[in-house]
C-alpha cells in the first residue's frame, strides 16, 4: 500500500470527530492506569509538593523491573501524587497512543462497516491488540488476587511479563497496519 492511500485513508479517519473523540479519550484512560498501574500515580495527602533526587540523570535510567524505571521527582497536586520518571512516562505515552489510534480505527471501521464493506466482526478486532496491552500490567495483578485457585498461573505470567509490552507494542502497531488495510481505498460518508 503506498503512502498517497495510507495518507488518504488517515484525513478521512481524522475527519470523523466521535471517532478522534473516543480515541483521545481512550488514549487519556490508558495512560493514567498505565500509571496506576505500575504506582506511579495514586492518592496522598498533601495539597502542593516537589521533590526531586539528587542524582536525576543517574537515576532515570535505573531500572526497578523490566521496563519499569526509577522516578526522578515526585508531585503532589491537591492529594493527587504522580512520580515522574521520563522513561514510564515515555513507554506509557507510546502504549496510549497506539491504543488511542487502534480505537480511533476500529471506530471509524464499525461506524462505516456496511459503506466500507466491512463485516463489524473484524471492525472491532482492531482493538484485540490493545486490549492485549493492559493484560501487560494487570493480568499478573488480577491473577495473583485469585492465588488459591490460579497459582500456578500467576507463576507463568510473572515470568513472561517481560516480554508482554514489547509484545503488546508489536501488536498494536500490526492491529493498527491490519486495521487501516481493511478500509476501502475509496469510501464516501453516507
Amino acid at each position: 500500500m503506498n503512502k498517497k492511500i495510507w495518507l488518504r485513508k488517515y484525513k478521512k479517519i481524522k475527519k470523523d470527530s466521535k471517532a478522534k473523540f473516543v480515541g483521545v479519550l481512550v488514549m487519556i484512560l490508558y495512560f493514567f492506569s498505565y500509571l496506576i498501574s505500575i504506582d506511579h500515580l495514586f492518592l496522598q495527602e498533601g495539597i502542593f509538593e516537589v521533590f526531586i533526587v539528587d542524582n536525576p540523570l543517574e537515576r532515570m535510567f535505573m531500572s526497578r523491573a523490566p521496563f519499569i524505571w526509577e522516578p526522578i521527582a515526585a508531585l503532589t497536586i491537591s492529594g493527587v501524587r504522580l512520580f515522574v520518571s521520563p522513561l514510564n512516562l515515555l513507554v506509557g505515552g507510546f502504549i496510549a497512543v497506539l491504543v488511542g489510534i487502534n480505537i480511533m480505527v476500529a471506530v471509524f471501521g464499525y461506524r462505516y462497516r456496511k459503506v466500507c464493506r466491512i463485516k463489524s466482526r473484524y471492525g472491532l478486532m482492531g482493538t484485540l491488540p490493545s486490549m492485549l496491552t493492559g493484560f501487560a500490567c494487570c493480568a499478573p495483578t488480577f491473577l495473583i488476587a485469585l492465588a488459591p485457585a490460579l497459582g500456578s498461573f500467576a507463576v507463568y505470567f510473572i515470568t513472561i511479563q517481560p516480554f508482554l509490552i514489547p509484545l503488546s507494542i508489536i501488536l498494536l502497531i500490526g492491529g493498527l497496519v491490519w486495521s487501516v488495510r481493511q478500509l476501502p481505498i475509496e469510501f464516501e460518508k453516507t
